[in-house]
């Protein structure tokens, strides 16, 4: 089944093409890898403090409040992370988030939480349009100004 001779190593396209002709290794700065901006948020994500959805609650309103805001914003991103946006779709979800931020924050425990859950919201909305173009914040403060 097998040729008598001497073992040969692998031999591959990749491993040919690291070694230069002395053998030594090739520091190319076409082949450098840099991190992309989508990769840094993401890194950002992995070492934040992960934000517990379904933890333990006490007996109290605003606990319980706090747990039913938790889980209908976790809700909420899921369901943008399952879509696709355009612009004008964005800047909806922009409006969303800031009328959500405005009136929220009384009902939660840490406003740290909610602040956390809705920049994820905005930033997966950012990830998932095809024509990212965000919406001045004084045009959404004045969009949810109350009459």
């Amino acid at each position: 089944l097998f040729e008598e001779g001497a073992v040969r190593g692998p031999n591959s396209d990749s491993s040919r093409r690291a070694t230069s002709h002395n053998g030594s290794r090739i520091a190319s700065s076409k082949y450098k890898y840099t991190p992309s901006d989508t990769e840094s948020s993401l890194l950002n994500k992995l070492f934040n403090d992960q934000v517990e959805i379904f933890g333990t609650i006490q007996f109290t309103k605003l606990s319980i409040l706090t747990g039913i805001i938790k889980i209908g914003l976790k809700a909420f991103l899921e369901s943008v992370r399952l879509r696709t946006f355009g612009k004008f779709g964005l800047q909806q979800v922009q409006v969303d988030v800031y009328y959500l931020r405005e009136y929220l924050w009384r009902f939660v425990e840490e406003e740290r939480l909610l602040n956390f859950l809705l920049e994820e919201v905005i930033s997966s909305a950012v990830d998932r349009c095809i024509d990212p173009v965000t919406m001045e914040p004084s045009v959404i403060m004045l969009l949810c100004e109350p009459s």
